[in-house]
């Protein structure tokens, strides 16, 4: 049952700064041990909302980098130009929300711009998906994504939920670490998924910090997208400033899109109708691009292809709970699963409900995001 927590600190913030009355549109709630934060309003009244509630959180992340960078002086000035670099791209109204963000967590607009970039200076993520429907699944189209990585299990009780309802948008949620404001989880009120996996294996290491960030277009689709048209549109007319592989899922179907600065094509059409598998190459014959070895992709084709091969084994019986056992079956066992494996997701779409496995709970939690994602 959904639980609003109550933060002294936030009640102390607002009277220790400006106090806007849309502060008190935003709320804070615990669901089973994850964090989901909910925001209304403008871009900047959301930020605020963002700065109030998630500022401890937000502090545990800066801490982790201030830990990570030391007293390097080169290190700490690199991390400054990628969050930098990272910002300077963002839509205005997303810097809106960025200087909302800095006016109630006491934080520094540099600050809030280095906790935003955690991910691009700290580790590599990896990461697998499998989604079944029609003659794979049992019912409903289901959804599920490991996400793997090499850093970040001091934050693994910094990762949330966040709700934003803009005045402009469609409702969307994202799931990552605190502070990060752009998607690489994310699911609208339309019932549109999204996730993102890396694919530099396949189409090269380069990030073209000139042009907008992959994974802030991403985050701008989940207010766009109502369907799937949409997400074609978008892949087709949008190059990436990095080489990823991106899962996107409605209730009929699921598609992977390999996304680089080359532009974008569809992976799913490697798997057989009714199933989408990906981990960390191009598996799209199109391509130039050679495919790299098990040691050069994080064992991309063996979890590749134990994904294919499970939902093999399953068809049709792939429920939500199944879907759960697949995604956490190890490597060595014919699973996807990864020794860096950070957290979980199993969704379904239809129904607007996300399944989150936390390292720090060591469960599944439930969340019917129905009840955040609607709009007033």
């Amino acid at each position: 049952m959904k639980r609003l927590i109550t933060i002294l600190s936030s009640v102390l913030a607002l009277t220790s700064c400006h106090q806007d009355k849309s502060d008190r549109e935003g709320h804070i709630y615990d669901e089973d041990g994850v964090t989901v934060i909910d925001l209304h309003g403008s871009w900047h009244q959301m930020g605020r909302q963002y700065g109030l509630l998630a500022k401890e959180r937000m502090a545990d992340v800066l801490n982790y980098i201030d830990g990570k960078i030391g007293d390097r002086a080169g290190k700490k000035a690199e991390a400054a130009d990628i969050a930098d670099k990272l910002y300077s791209n963002y839509p205005e109204h997303l810097k809106d929300f960025f200087a909302g963000v800095s006016a109630t967590s006491g934080l520094s607009l540099e600050r809030v711009k280095l906790c935003n970039a955690v991910e691009y200076i700290e580790g590599t993520f990896f990461c697998s998906a499998l989604s079944v429907w029609d003659g794979y699944a049992s019912d409903k189209l289901i959804f599920g994504r490991n996400y793997d990585a090499a850093s970040y299990a001091e934050i693994d009780r910094d990762i949330v939920v966040t709700v934003y309802h803009p005045k402009d948008g469609i409702p969307a949620a994202t799931v990552g670490y605190a502070g990060e404001i752009y998607c690489v989880n994310g699911l609208n009120a339309k019932g549109i998924f999204i996730e993102l996996n890396n694919g530099m294996p396949s189409a090269g290491w380069d990030i073209h910090w000139e042009m907008c960030p992959g994974t802030t277009q991403l985050f701008e689709l989940l207010f766009s997208a109502a369907g799937m048209d949409d997400v074609d549109r978008f892949f087709a007319e949008n190059n990436s400033f990095a080489s990823f592989i991106i899962g996107v899922a409605d209730k009929n179907e699921a598609r992977s899109y390999e996304w680089c600065f080359d532009g974008a094509r569809r992976g799913d059409m490697a798997t057989p109708d009714g199933m989408m598998a990906a981990a960390n190459h191009y598996v799209n014959g199109g391509w130039p691009f050679v495919c790299p070895t098990n040691e050069d992709s994080w064992n991309s084709i063996t979890r590749r292809c134990n994904l294919v091969n499970l939902a093999e084994t399953y068809k049709g019986g792939i429920d939500v709970e199944r879907m759960k056992e697949i995604i956490s079956t190890p490597i060595a066992e014919g699973g996807p699963k990864h020794d860096l494996l950070r957290y979980q997701i199993v969704t379904v779409p239809e129904d607007l409900v996300m399944h989150i496995k936390l390292p720090c709970n060591g469960r599944w939690s439930a969340i019917d995001m129905k009840k955040y994602l609607k709009q007033k």
